[in-house]
């Protein structure tokens, strides 16, 4: 490398960087205004009190004070926890989805591809309309939360096995994760007809993704899926560069893309199956967060990872955001899957003028 291509990559990867921490800081004032969005009635400024009280460890005392002990409730047990929480789901989704992309050297590539989304709603519905559970004596909430949860690793417990005899391309894991996909998607369907009105009505809204019924106890296993992509992913950064050469290459260079790629899958499918479980199948934040990150940092994944994660954070806290200011109660899949359409077709126009990314 010249001198000049030297600083040329050193002043590219400084005005990364800057992006990263403006993203970074814009996530932070979006975060810090969602915290007074919520179904009461207040002003910002009240909403930052209750959190500087809860700081100082004053909590207001329902029976002399009942208006600030609602505001307390409002924000601490509702807003707070939304709003950490999508930020959580965001990084996960959009760290999944730059990676898959990478991996799979297809630009429309996302975490749900390869049937991860479609297998955890078919465990939810066996759970939620037939009471069955895989785990034996587990009920209620909880067998839906470990029916999805276990059902969401079938597809790529499928994929490895059948790697195992023999060797998948990029491609055909694609095609296996979507044989799987509609398979699973016909399973639920049928279920639904056999579902009663208020099951269908839980199914309908858990299939489009929501942040309503998230609490501060959902927080840890969301926390945990987000630490994990973020750090194996950063460690397979180089790795994960490499794969974008192609196989041969990456095995002159060392880098066994298959291996590579199947604990990439696990790793993604364990962090989406937490995501799902908690929260359902939120759209197009896989997709089309990686895209936005890479107009502004370009395909090195230790720099599109990070830009990724903050941009998918954003993306999905203005939809949660959005969703508490409109009446309604609106699943925030709705607003992501409005905001990602019309970029997802920008972005399928623009890879039929370029075959790279």
């Amino acid at each position: 490398m010249t001198a000049e291509e030297s600083t040329k990559y050193l002043n590219s990867k400084r005005r990364s960087t800057v992006f990263i921490i403006v993203f970074v800081a814009v996530m932070a004032v979006l975060a810090i205004y969602s915290l007074s969005v919520n179904n009461f009635k207040m002003s910002f400024s009240e909403a930052w009190t209750v959190v500087w009280d809860r700081i100082c460890g004053n909590i207001p005392d329902r029976a002399t004070d009942y208006y600030g002990w609602i505001r307390d409730y409002m924000v601490m047990e509702q807003s707070v926890p939304r709003t950490v929480a999508s930020i959580l789901v965001g990084v996960v989704l959009a760290v999944s989805g730059a990676v898959m992309q990478t991996i799979t050297r297809n630009p429309l590539t996302d975490p749900y591809t390869i049937g991860i989304s479609s297998a955890a709603m078919l465990g939810y519905c066996v759970a939620l309309v037939y009471g069955v559970c895989v785990i034996p004596f587990i009920g209620g909430d909880a067998a839906t939360m470990v029916n999805a949860f276990v059902f969401a690793l079938i597809p790529s417990a499928a994929i490895i096995f059948v790697s195992s005899f023999k060797k998948l391309s990029p491609t055909m894991m694609i095609l296996v994760g979507i044989g799987m996909m509609y398979m699973f998607s016909s399973f639920s369907t049928f279920i639904k007809f056999n579902a009663s009105d208020e099951s269908l009505q839980q199914i309908y809204e858990w299939g489009i993704g929501t942040m309503s019924s998230v609490g501060w106890e959902d927080l840890l296993p969301l926390l945990a899926a987000a630490l994990l992509v973020l750090t194996a992913f950063m460690l397979l950064s180089k790795n994960i560069n490499v794969l974008t050469a192609g196989d041969k290459v990456s095995q002159s260079l060392g880098v066994d893309p298959v291996r590579l790629r199947i604990i990439c899958f696990l790793l993604i499918s364990v962090a989406i199956a937490v995501v799902v479980c908690n929260t359902g199948t939120i759209g197009f934040v896989g997709l089309v967060a990686p895209h936005i990150a890479r107009l502004f940092t370009g395909n090195d994944n230790r720099l599109l990872i990070p830009a990724s994660a903050t941009i998918g954070g954003m993306m999905v806290l203005l939809g949660d955001t959005l969703v508490r200011l409109l009446p309604g109660g609106l699943p925030v899949g709705v607003i992501t899957a409005l905001i990602g359409s019309p970029l997802f077709l920008y972005f399928l126009y623009r890879q039929r003028k370029h075959e790279n990314f």
